[in-house]
């Protein structure tokens, strides 16, 4: 075959492998980009979002608790309440579970209901992102508060109001005595007291209750101040997620980072790969090409002399 021939061969399969591997180094950098991209808006988008919700969250408490305290001071509400036993008695129950669903907390995700009637157990459980939960005790003292309430004699209602707030103690002393704090959960316990005035009267009457009640690590709680802790739980959760997301992007920046580096490690190996390519190709159409030329130059010229040679011999021969 013709040199020349050859050698436009040659050149030809150079260009289109060439090409080849340009137009994949290409593919590889828009699919590289194009999958970093979408995971990036992807979490950028989830931490926009929930900054958003935070926002009209936020923006919702101030009117949700004024509706709350009036419901829970509502005093025809509490007499009927506390008139009705079998009602009373899961009065506090209801009343939380009013609570949660104004927060907007998940029963099975956020926390747990106690669906016998054991005693030994906490009434709700609430989850913290962090793995530990609360404790909620909705079970209180009311018949004395009743009594004192209804009574018509200031000697009655000194009684009944003793007697209520031996109750709260010894409510707080019993649920102490539980083991609703323990090394799975945060370092105190509730009691829920299920009406803003009574929660109002008890601090009045007995402003030591509180710290007597810390000192055994339980707090005492009324619907707005339960309204408030469970609002934080569920914001804590919130900023859990927000803030897991920002460490996915910046898991995934440096993933992407390690990847990159990665990626021009190879390219770097293709890049000399090339330039050893392009240095025999050189090499193929210069020196090699000048040694072939020169080798069937002195082919060419043995050739001719032979057959130079050969005519002469002829010629004698006739």
């Amino acid at each position: 075959m013709n040199t020349t021939v050859i050698l436009v061969i040659g050149l030809v399969v150079f260009a289109i492998a060439m090409l080849i591997m340009v137009l994949k180094i290409s593919q590889m950098q828009e699919s590289l980009k194009s999958s970093v991209k979408d995971s990036l808006l992807e979490n950028i988008h989830k931490l926009y979002t929930s900054i958003s919700d935070l926002k009209e969250e936020y923006g919702k408490i101030t009117s949700t608790l004024s509706t709350l305290s009036d419901i829970s001071n509502d005093t025809k509400t509490l007499k009927s309440y506390l008139t009705n036993t079998k009602i009373r008695g899961y009065w506090g129950e209801r009343l939380v579970e009013d609570i949660i669903n104004i927060v907007g907390l998940k029963e099975g995700i956020n926390y747990v209901k106690q669906t016998t009637d054991s005693d030994s157990r906490p009434d709700f459980t609430f989850y913290l992102p962090n793995g530990k939960v609360i404790n909620l005790d909705a079970k209180f003292p009311l018949d004395n508060y009743k009594k004192f309430i209804e009574a018509q004699s200031e000697a009655e209602k000194e009684s009944f109001k003793k007697e209520f707030i031996k109750d709260v103690k010894n409510r707080i002393n019993e649920v102490a005595k539980k083991n609703y704090v323990n090394e799975n959960t945060v370092d105190f316990a509730s009691v829920f007291i299920a009406n803003e005035g009574t929660y109002a009267f008890l601090l009045s009457e007995e402003p030591g209750i509180i710290d007597e009640a810390l000192s055994k690590q339980i707090v005492l709680t009324s619907p707005t101040t339960l309204y408030a802790l469970l609002s934080v739980l569920r914001k804590a959760t919130e900023y859990y997620i927000l803030e897991k997301s920002v460490r996915d992007v910046l898991d995934l920046m440096v993933k992407f980072e390690k990847e990159w580096g990665n990626y021009l490690k190879e390219f770097d190996k293709l890049d000399k790969a090339i330039n050893d390519l392009k240095d025999t190709y050189n090499k193929l159409v210069t020196t090699r090409k000048d040694k072939l030329d020169s080798v069937l130059t002195e082919i060419e010229s043995k050739k001719a002399l032979m057959e130079e040679t050969e005519n002469e011999t002829q010629e004698k021969v006739n």
